[in-house]
């Protein structure tokens, strides 16, 4: 027999269910929406009828392959180097030298108060002629693009860091002989696997998205190809647009799905 506080209960989480349901489905047709609305004005345009010819004239284009190979290049440059030197210090710092973890949470948000412009200025100003080649090559946009992508990619690792009791994990493998690197790629980054693949997304998506930077310093990135189609070709740019977005989730969300995967299974063999 259903006591009235049950009732009570059960209305309540009722309430709750479909309170979380009209949230989530508004929030899914804010985003839905525009994104339908893009890809049936790419498919009909001011004509009317079905048509693919502003993809046709998208990838028969040479500058769009080009332009899409160079940002994916910047991009993946961009998570390897967030790889190396943004974790890798969090994590000593954590361990090693914890009263220097202030001063990283405010160093870290600082690119957010540097504009892009300021940026690019000081770069020009500091390797004009000493390394006229390092500013000619777009993989200058990779360092550049870590330093800036700091306030999410530290700030997400550093919230996995916090999380863990890294202290304990380390002096644990330590006392079974466990060197430094063997205590990092065997004990630290498995447990820190959800943080990482979020910083390193985090990094990557903003390097695949960025525009200001890579077009004061006159490179042909990706989002640059949008907004210079975007001038000329309506349809063009939005279905440009609709590939950029396919371009930047469907491989950040395959390494979501798949780091997820691996931490459920770890968490699932750890506790049975």
């Amino acid at each position: 027999m259903t006591s009235p506080t049950d009732g009570l209960y059960l209305r309540q989480a009722g309430i709750g269910r479909g309170f979380r349901t009209l949230v989530l489905g508004a929030v899914g047709a804010f985003f839905l929406i525009p994104i339908l609305a893009s890809a049936r004005y790419s498919v009909l345009g001011n004509h009317h009828h079905l048509t693919l010819s502003a993809y046709r004239s998208l990838f028969e284009d040479p500058n769009f392959r080009s332009s899409l190979e160079l940002s994916l290049q910047v991009a993946i440059a961009t998570v390897l180097l967030t790889g190396l030197l943004v974790i890798p210090t969090s994590i000593w710092v954590s361990v090693r030298i914890p009263k220097l973890r202030a001063l990283l949470d405010v160093l870290s948000i600082v690119p957010l108060g540097v504009p892009s412009v300021v940026v690019v200025l000081g770069i020009l100003g500091a390797y004009h002629g000493i390394l006229n080649l390092i500013l000619t090559s777009p993989f200058i946009l990779a360092p550049i693009y870590v330093v800036l992508a700091l306030p999410y990619s530290y700030r997400t690792f550093d919230t996995a860091v916090r999380s863990l009791d890294i202290n304990t994990l380390v002096e644990a493998a330590q006392s079974l002989g466990a060197s430094w690197s063997r205590t990092l790629v065997g004990v630290l980054l498995p447990n820190l696997r959800a943080g990482m693949i979020g910083a390193l997304i985090l990094a990557g998506a903003y390097a695949l998205g960025e525009f200001v930077v890579a077009s004061l310093l006159s490179f042909n990135t990706f989002p640059v190809y949008i907004v210079q189609i975007g001038l000329t070709a309506a349809a063009e740019a939005v279905a440009v647009s609709l590939v950029a977005l396919l371009v930047a989730f469907v491989p950040l969300s395959l390494v979501a799905i798949v780091g997820g995967g691996r931490t459920k299974r770890r968490g699932v063999l750890a506790t049975g």
